[in-house]
């Protein structure tokens, strides 16, 4: 996992809820560091409760860490989401 607000690379497989990065101190267990945040809509999940602080720890049950291999700072941008939603759905 790596933070998405340092870059920093942690080797833990699962995070706890109150985990921090140890190089900013940023919560790690938190909807921007999760697979499933996207910066339109918050959680991808129908299945969770609304957060209000994205950025704060939270007890979701679904966080799973997001796959940062996928660009540079962990995010994915907005042409490659495009073209996955294309790819799956058509245009």
């Amino acid at each position: 996992m790596r933070c998405v607000h340092c870059g920093s690379e942690h080797e833990a497989t699962t995070v706890g809820f109150k985990a921090v990065c140890e190089t900013c101190g940023r919560y790690l267990h938190s909807c921007v560091q999760c697979r499933l945040y996207s910066e339109t809509r918050h959680c991808l999940s129908s299945t969770t409760e609304a957060v209000r602080d994205v950025e704060h720890a939270n007890f979701c049950e679904e966080f799973q860490p997001r796959d940062v291999r996928n660009s540079e700072d962990g995010r994915i941008s907005d042409d490659r989401a495009r073209r996955s939603f294309d790819d799956l759905f058509g245009t």
